[in-house]
């Protein structure tokens, strides 16, 4: 009888997600396009918040259904909702000895560290597109000395301008070469910080001392695995303040003398999310507010205060430094990227159980929402369960952001964006296995013997295999190891053309001729490494047209490009180069185009324009 307890909430749940998943497409919005913004949505009439939608019902009613039936078939294992929001937090120190723990700290940095210095230089191509945004809004801020004012910022003022900008600072050659450096310098501090968030979430659970250091070897092995091994050449580090909000998550639930000050640290992060990464910050920014909540009702109201003032503070310091005009663009700028940013870029989530394409992903990912779902469910209502307060809080708001997050998998759903959505669901999955296989009885099982006896030894061997690997990969090696210093410094000396295909490097040398006397330049082919390969500033700020949507921005452009009047302008030679070309999505611009300039040379495949009269 208490197996079937246990057992129906699991079989309904199940039931619940088949039912939902047949109905996935008829879970649909009426659709609307007042802006005329044409991308794979328009194509297919699909409402912006359908998969949104779709992916609330489905997690939501799964797990509703799953807590009601468990409530129904275990009312006396149950507490009450008082018990659950006033359960008492318990005192948590750092007055264990944890030399061991430590020593596998370190070890996992020099592993790091190794992993940085013997890494193949990325010599590959330049990706016009994704790359070139990077490189155009640093020089363009280098020759306008202007922030959204100049440049039309896409994913947040670091990822599109200050982090190349800091990369030349830090190299002192404005190349390529330094850019990359920096971003895989980049990705390494980020998969640092998830050790230390590793290390640190291994302290809330009140283990002992060897189940401990098993819990923080297991998540960091496993968090190396996905981040620096699987998905390497992700910019990973565009979700570096998450993970620094978890670590300051964490270490509001140990007391020490200076635990409030990680409550400010939050705060701060409003705002230092949202320049750093626009969406990653809005998902933060909803998950501090959710942690607000949370305090409010535990009564937490000096925490909350603390929070409200590190918010309030570090807004007000970024307003003192940009300036009252760069503030307002920015929050035009941000607003509109997240209005309309999904209707020309998204990508219709697959539905889920389906033969779609990436459903098989999608399905794995949205099965790991659910069993997160249900296994906290379980510790938060269940009496007499093993986890305490300070963790359960820590997991509930880690949920929260992980469903905030899967945005990205649910706005543009290709197979790398529903992994990079997940990655904090997936992360919080490998959390819970692993607290629940270390405070399984080892005896039973006869693993004392593994992990009590012959502890250090398994997890040296552990340790072991990951340099192994390393070392023995393709990209890795101590000869490269060895000749850091040299390779760096060759690498950031690199000219610029040697990261450009050939054709493209015939299109940039006539262009040079061709642009000889002009101050700046413009172009509506999704090119926007041109900016940076030339030394021009843009003649508008678009220098990314791609993210060009609304009616209102096609003005917007079309008035900056009568103030600046460019001579040259330069389009795709083929108009249905794409499927949602510059010609098909921008046709007021294509009207003033026919209208102001004429047709003067083709370069491959790009044809060049010259202004009449």
């Amino acid at each position: 009888m208490p197996f079937l307890k246990n057992f129906i909430p699991i079989v309904l749940s199940l039931l619940v997600m088949l039912f939902i998943s047949i109905f996935w497409h008829k879970i649909s919005l009426p659709y609307e396009n007042i802006n005329d913004i044409i991308g794979e949505y328009s194509k297919k009439n699909h409402h912006q918040f359908n998969d949104t939608l779709r992916f609330i019902i489905f997690i939501f009613f799964t797990l509703l259904v799953y807590l009601i039936s468990f409530l129904t078939l275990n009312k006396d294992k149950v507490k009450s909702i008082n018990d659950i929001i006033f359960e008492k937090q318990i005192d948590i120190t750092k007055t264990k000895n944890h030399l061991e723990k430590n020593i596998y700290l370190l070890i996992f940095v020099l592993i790091i560290i190794f992993n940085f210095c013997s890494s193949n230089l990325p010599d590959y191509n330049l990706d016009i597109f994704h790359e070139g945004q990077l490189l155009s809004g640093a020089i363009n801020y280098s020759l306008k000395d202007k922030l959204w004012t100049g440049s039309y910022i896409n994913t947040g003022l670091f990822y599109d301008i200050l982090n190349t900008k800091i990369a030349w600072y830090i190299f002192g050659n404005e190349s390529i070469g330094s850019y990359r450096i920096f971003n895989l310098l980049l990705n390494h501090i980020f998969v640092f910080l998830v050790i230390l968030f590793a290390y640190s979430i291994s302290k809330i659970f009140n283990l002992s001392k060897n189940k401990e250091i098993i819990f923080f070897i297991t998540l960091s092995l496993f968090c190396i695995f996905f981040y620096n091994i699987t998905y390497l050449h992700f910019p990973n580090y565009r979700d570096l303040f998450s993970i620094i909000f978890l670590i300051c998550l964490i270490n509001t639930q140990i007391k020490n003398k200076f635990y409030l000050l990680n409550y400010f640290l939050i705060g701060s992060l409003s705002i230092l999310s949202l320049l750093w990464s626009l969406d990653r910050g809005i998902f933060l920014n909803a998950t501090i507010f959710f942690f607000i909540i949370v305090l409010l009702l535990r009564k937490k109201l000096f925490e909350i205060l603390i929070i409200i003032l590190g918010i309030i503070s570090l807004w007000l310091l970024f307003l003192l430094i940009v300036g009252l005009s760069e503030f307002n663009e920015f929050f035009s700028n941000s607003i509109n990227i997240l209005r309309y940013n999904e209707l020309w870029n998204g990508i219709i989530h697959p539905q889920p159980f389906s033969d779609e394409k990436n459903s098989t992903r999608a399905t794995k990912v949205l099965i790991i929402f659910v069993l997160n779902g249900i296994i906290l469910i379980n510790y938060l209502i269940k009496r007499n369960n093993d986890l305490n307060i300070n963790s359960k809080i820590f997991l509930v708001i880690t949920f929260v952001l992980s469903i905030f997050y899967y945005k990205v998998g649910l706005s543009r759903s290709d197979g790398g964006h529903i992994v990079i959505g997940s990655s904090i669901s997936t992360i919080l999955f490998i959390i819970l296995l692993t607290y629940k296989l270390v405070r399984m009885n080892l005896k039973k099982f006869l693993l004392d013997i593994i992990f009590e006896k012959k502890f250090y030894l398994i997890n040296s061997l552990l340790i072991l295999m990951i340099f192994t690997f390393y070392q023995n990969s393709k990209a890795h090696s101590w000869q490269n190891f060895l000749s850091f210093k040299s390779r760096i410094n060759n690498f950031i000396a690199l000219n610029d053309n040697f990261f450009l295909k050939s054709n493209y490097l015939k299109f940039i040398n006539q262009m040079k001729i061709i642009t000889k006397d002009s101050y700046c330049i413009q172009n509506l082919n999704y090119d926007p490494t041109i900016y940076y390969i030339l030394k021009k500033e843009s003649c508008t700020k678009y220098y990314l047209t791609f993210n060009i949507a609304t009616k209102i921005d096609q003005i917007k452009f079309i008035e900056e490009m009568e103030h600046s009047k460019p001579k040259i302008f330069i389009v795709d030679s083929n108009e249905k180069k794409y499927s949602f070309s510059a010609f098909l999505r921008f046709p007021l611009i294509r009207g003033y185009l026919d209208e102001k300039y004429q047709s003067y040379k083709n370069i491959s495949e790009n044809k060049i324009l010259k202004r009449k009269n």
